[in-house]
């Protein structure tokens, strides 16, 4: 008898429910890679090429990224749960908040070259967008 025959029905399920958290954070971290990405594209060719002051290229570039985001977790991540309008209003609200958090840290950090702030502010906001998103916005 291998050890996960031996294991009890709860303890399997325990162990089915910690892989599928495991597996959405891992999908959710690939959604979030391709945002991130459509964000900082955004955000280069804002403030490089068409010297868009940072703060408002910030909210142009989260928004192109956050709208990514709502697609794409909706479909591949979170696709279990309700699409309602209530969840794309929390969503909206937990973006927001996200939002506002970057801007602050990327404001504390101006001694830091612009992308490498940019970069640091994206990753300050991930794990609590995760979090949130995972248990208040896409919950099943």
């Amino acid at each position: 008898m291998n050890e996960t025959q031996s294991r009890s029905p709860e303890e399997r399920a325990g162990l089915q429910a910690q892989l599928r958290w495991v597996k959405q954070a891992a999908v959710f971290g690939t959604v979030g890679v391709l945002n991130t990405a459509v964000d900082f594209i955004v955000f280069v060719l804002l403030t490089h090429f068409l010297f868009v002051f940072y703060v408002f290229a910030q909210i142009l570039s989260y928004g192109a990224g956050m709208l990514n985001s709502y697609f794409l977790n909706s479909r591949f991540t979170f696709s279990g749960s309700v699409r309602t309008k209530s969840r794309f209003i929390r969503f909206t609200i937990l973006n927001l908040a996200v939002l506002l958090m970057t801007l602050f840290v990327m404001h504390g950090l101006l001694f830091l070259p612009l992308y490498v702030n940019k970069l640091v502010s994206t990753l300050v906001g991930l794990v609590f967008n995760f979090i949130l998103s995972k248990f208040w916005v896409f919950k099943a």
